[in-house]
């Protein structure tokens, strides 16, 4: 059975990008341009890993998602990695190492994704 990723983004170009290159690696994408659909979809779905970009409609979008799967226990299980441009846009530097308590996501990228990088991620947290 192929693995499910629910990609997360409130932009088109990145999940399609990301759909692409998890799509060579015969992962199974699901979509979701906000928190309403992506809840939609983890309801109805067996999700085996989740990408979550952290500013959408809000710029908190991501952190609030995360705190809310995680703090449940039905979801708490599925892997987070965090694609962020916070650095870029903010100049906050987040890691898991130092952010674990306050973020619990399992890995933070930063955008743009290299896809070797994600991928090994990826093949750390699911397989």
């Amino acid at each position: 059975m192929d693995k499910k990723i629910l990609l997360v983004d409130d932009d088109y170009d990145v999940r399609e990008y990301m759909r692409v290159i998890l799509e060579t690696k015969n992962y199974k994408t699901l979509q979701a341009e906000n928190i309403r659909d992506a809840e939609g979809i983890i309801k109805n779905e067996n999700i085996d890993l989740i990408i979550l970009d952290v500013m959408m409609e809000k710029d908190s979008d991501g952190f609030t998602f995360a705190q809310k799967i995680k703090s449940d226990d039905k979801y708490k299980s599925i892997p987070i990695i965090m694609v962020t441009s916070v650095n870029e846009k903010t100049g906050f530097k987040f890691d898991k190492d130092s952010d674990g308590a306050f973020l619990p996501v399992d890995a933070f990228i930063e955008k743009p994704v290299n896809a070797e990088k994600i991928l090994t991620e990826i093949d750390k947290l699911i397989n």
